[in-house]
């Protein structure tokens, strides 16, 4: 558990995150060639419909339209900073009272990255992000590089990582508990979390199954031939937070509706 985001959310009243960024992205017409992180200079008006949308759902946690700045091959150094700033922008611009902006990345192979991580780390800390977050982290030695990058370029912003599940076999499972495990044990102010995986009910499982179920939870809507309706959304956020959990969104496939949903599911749920 994070004491400093407790502090930024004070009391014990669930908390609504926002949900996709990307495939929102691509079903308002990004290409999908694209890295989405370049939609922030390219076509900021879309980035800004995102959030938009999550904002009026009733949101509390805006990310950054930049968990893809690591990932896509954009070949500027130069350019791959200005769209982290500029993503670090729409989210400010966009997020009002009450609302708070999180600087998003991508945890894969985070060892690999370089001096470049810490280009982009620094950016979002720099442009006023109120917490970093780092999703779909899937080794203890990118949970260990997380929590390098917050003692060194941000020490005193809240700090969440996030593992996701990908098959759902037994090594699996275990590679998750052993990231998680990590993060509760390193004596730092992380908040663990889950995002992405396979469905709802699949990351609803995967989180009770822990010795300590981590209470930020991002679910993605399942495969993309396979979503499953908002209103399994809603149910999950409920019985989510009726077992422990605080921090609830979506990942994959989610959108406004479904987080909306949540939102009101939310309401009626007590921990």
């Amino acid at each position: 558990m994070s004491a400093e985001l407790e502090r930024l959310f004070p009391g014990s009243a669930p908390v609504l995150l926002d949900g996709a960024m990307g495939t929102a992205l691509r079903r308002l017409g990004w290409p999908v060639t694209e890295p989405t992180v370049l939609a922030n200079l390219d076509a900021p008006a879309l980035v800004s419909t995102v959030h938009d949308g999550y904002v009026a759902a009733g949101a509390r946690v805006l990310h950054t339209n930049t968990f893809g700045a690591l990932l896509g091959v954009i070949d500027d150094p130069r350019r791959r900073l200005d769209a982290v700033l500029a993503g670090a922008r729409l989210a400010r611009r966009t997020a009002r009272t009450g609302q708070v902006v999180a600087g998003s990345l991508g945890a894969y192979d985070l060892a690999f990255h370089g001096p470049r991580l810490h280009d982009v780390v620094r950016a979002l800390v720099d442009e006023g992000v109120d917490l970093l977050v780092f999703e779909t982290c899937n080794t203890v030695r990118n949970a260990d590089v997380a929590l390098e990058l917050r003692a060194e370029c941000a020490p005193k912003l809240p700090l969440v990582v996030c593992a996701s599940s990908t098959d759902g076999s037994p090594a699996d499972r275990a590679r998750v508990s052993d990231v998680l495990a990590r993060l509760r044990a390193s004596g730092e102010p992380v908040e663990p979390g889950l995002n992405c995986g396979r469905g709802p009910h699949e990351l609803l499982k995967l989180a009770l199954a822990q010795d300590e179920p981590p209470r930020w939870l991002k679910p993605s809507a399942g495969p993309p031939d396979d979503l499953v309706d908002d209103n399994v959304m809603a149910a999950f956020a409920r019985a989510a937070r009726l077992r422990g959990a605080r921090y609830l969104g979506g990942c994959c496939g989610s959108d406004a509706a479904t987080i909306a949903l949540m939102g009101a599911a939310l309401h009626g749920a007590h921990a």
